[in-house]
């Protein structure tokens, strides 16, 4: 697989960034500045720009890289500190101030999880006059003083449908997403074993009893499955995280060793029929990004995202069925030259829609109607 090192020429290039206010802020070198834009999400936003050389991916910025070279100022925060008094869901607070002096009118305050409390209330109430916009992934989420939000950018389906429930006042969009496709290098269909390798809302007794069942090996990569579970001899679990990081590999790592020899990728979800989750939306898209054809519970909000049966680039399974699984990943490592149709099928539709070029062209437009 080509090395990763090779595919970072350009992603930054053209974009400063300084230190204003405790703020990191990011601006093109080459288009007049014409709009300014606080982006908010769960995690530090500034040390995810920092660590984009080493390498990671930029779609975890969701859009502050293609909307600055775009004209944008986006000023990010730091990593929020975790202290007795933190709260998740109103980190907003810390930063009224830099928020109202900074954006003024006609700015934008971007948050990427719904982690605002303060903004959306003051908006309402008239105290605040930039636009609040939030995104939503799936039918589970809410939003508190909806009155406040300029505009909603729901991921999927599910999310377009509560976000016209919470703030019919609201402009809404349906954005999808996207991956930082220069990070994402095709390289031969080479299978060797099957991939499972996200965390949030997984099935890991279903893909236990699944792997049991078949003879092709079975890498997992995580750190949260149960500790009790008893993976079959065919399975490598890596569950160990690194020391100073939550991952268990590196992105580098995952890439270029697990991903280089995937049969398959393995996104096995718990059941959830009313759609409150899209989990696994990441995995996916890295999955078909790197030409690899995917098993995917059919439950959550996902499949009414992306159908990858529809768009030929895997298989769906149904919940809690291991036989099911097993199934479907015989006839995956039965026929390598379908499933390496279905990988290549995977990385045309990122090439059409999964990409963040696509993803921060749409934002822009979406901006501009607000």
């Amino acid at each position: 697989m080509q090395p990763l090192t090779t595919a970072l020429t350009g992603r930054t290039d053209g974009i400063v960034a300084e230190q204003q206010a405790g703020m990191t802020i990011l601006r093109s070198v080459h288009v007049k500045p014409h709009r300014r834009l606080f982006y908010l999400n769960s995690y530090g936003m500034a040390q995810a720009w920092r660590t984009l050389g080493e390498p990671n991916p930029g779609q975890h910025l969701w859009g502050c890289i293609e909307l600055a070279r775009l004209g944008y100022e986006v000023a990010m925060p730091e990593e929020p500190v975790r202290g007795r008094f933190f709260n998740y869901r109103r980190q907003d607070f810390k930063h009224l101030r830099f928020i109202r002096e900074w954006l003024g009118r006609d700015g934008i305050l971007y948050s990427a999880h719904t982690v605002v409390f303060w903004a959306p209330l003051l908006a309402a109430a008239g105290l605040l006059r930039c636009p609040v916009v939030t995104l939503l992934y799936a039918a589970g989420e809410n939003l508190r003083f909806t009155r406040g939000y300029a505009g909603v950018i729901a991921m999927t389906p599910a999310a377009e449908r509560r976000a016209r429930s919470l703030a019919p006042g609201a402009k809404i969009a349906h954005l999808g997403w996207g991956v930082d496709l220069p990070l994402y290098p095709v390289a031969p269909y080479e299978p060797r074993w099957f991939l499972s390798c996200g965390k949030t809302r997984r099935d890991f007794s279903t893909l236990a009893a699944a792997s049991a069942a078949v003879a092709t090996p079975v890498r997992v990569i995580n750190t949260s499955a149960p500790a009790g579970l008893m993976w079959p001899a065919n399975v490598e679990f890596v569950g160990t995280m690194r020391p100073g990081s939550w991952e268990a590999v590196s992105f580098r790592e995952l890439i270029e060793h697990h991903y280089a020899g995937c049969t398959a990728t393995l996104v096995l979800l718990e059941n959830d029929p009313t759609q409150r989750y899209a989990a696994g939306f990441t995995q996916l898209l890295e999955a078909m990004a790197l030409s690899k054809p995917v098993i995917v519970t059919r439950t959550g909000a996902i499949p009414d995202e992306i159908d990858v049966e529809a768009q030929g680039c895997g298989l769906f399974v149904p919940p809690n069925d291991p036989k099911a699984l097993a199934r479907a990943m015989a006839s995956i490592a039965s026929d390598p030259q379908r499933a390496a149709a279905m990988g290549q099928a995977g990385r045309r539709l990122c090439e059409r829609h999964y990409d963040m070029t696509r993803f921060g062209d749409q934002l822009h437009g979406f901006f501009n109607k607000l």
